[in-house]
């Protein structure tokens, strides 16, 4: 609501209009002129959001991202992901994933049997205790 005021008192009846614009992001000069502009100046960030018709949330999150790690994490995702190949990931081969499966049966059925295993005992020791208590033995401290 707040970003619609400060349009209005902006850019008048012209900043109420609804604007879509194209998907296409600001580039990174863009973001941290605006950033900047936040920064040095007394603009809120209500007002930056009527200047540039961006929401006030999408300004605030590159202040604190800006204020986190820098202006370097203005630069959009999909060019570091080209620049870098930070968060490509390196598919296995077919055998490996053959093999850790294998491994995960394996170890799937270990964990069942232990837990078959570790039922019986409970059974055992209730049956051992109801026995004991029907002749009048107190329950065992082992």
């Amino acid at each position: 609501m707040a970003d619609w005021i400060e349009s209005y008192k902006l850019l008048g009846i012209e900043g109420l209009k609804f604007k879509r614009k194209k998907k296409k992001g600001l580039s990174y000069e863009d973001k941290c002129k605006i950033v900047r502009e936040y920064q040095e100046s007394e603009l809120t960030l209500f007002q930056l959001s009527a200047k540039y018709q961006l929401s006030s949330s999408l300004i605030g999150n590159w202040v604190k991202l800006v204020e986190r790690n820098g202006f370097e994490a203005l630069e959009s995702r999909r060019s570091r992901y080209f620049q870098t190949g930070e968060h490509m990931v390196k598919r296995l081969p077919k055998e490996e994933y053959e093999k850790e499966n294998e491994r995960l049966r394996k170890e799937n059925e270990r964990l069942r049997l232990e837990n078959l295993l570790l039922k019986k005992v409970r059974a055992l020791v209730e049956e051992r205790e109801a026995r004991n208590r029907a002749i009048g033995n107190g329950p065992s401290k082992n």
